[in-house]
């Protein structure tokens, strides 16, 4: 299984615009305050990094290895043994390497982006993870 979640162009364009003014305002009032154009850039920079998910593409495959994701030409692999939980949320589905919710599970997880159909990719991942116990 696999796709691509792009979600700059999958969200309504008031909202891409919306979030590119305001990027655009922070990093002016950056350079506008420390007086250098260097400090806009670098507000700019560190803001596009930080948001790069929401501005560029990233490409999921799922196949009966693992998990792997590439964004912004850095690939990563995780195999299913890794992922004990599986939950929806929101953005489409998260894997945890933790039986229960935990603070660390933003930093050891991992989200798949699933605009389209998430319960597919839920059903997939369901067949390869196994529940770890309580």
């Amino acid at each position: 299984m696999q796709w691509t979640a792009h979600p700059l162009a999958e969200n309504p364009w008031p909202k891409s615009t919306l979030l590119g003014g305001v990027v655009a305002a922070v990093s002016a009032g950056a350079a506008f305050s420390f007086e250098g154009l260097e400090y806009g850039l670098l507000s700019l920079g560190v803001l596009f990094a930080s948001l790069s998910s929401y501005f560029c593409p990233t490409h999921y495959l799922l196949d009966e290895e693992g998990v792997q994701i590439r964004h912004l030409g850095r690939c990563r692999q995780r195999p299913w043994r890794q992922f004990c939980r599986i939950d929806r949320c929101r953005e489409g589905i998260f894997l945890s390497p933790f039986a229960r919710p935990s603070r660390l599970d933003p930093f050891r997880g991992c989200l798949l982006r699933a605009p389209r159909d998430p319960e597919a990719v839920r059903h997939f991942a369901q067949r390869h993870v196994v529940p770890a116990a309580l």
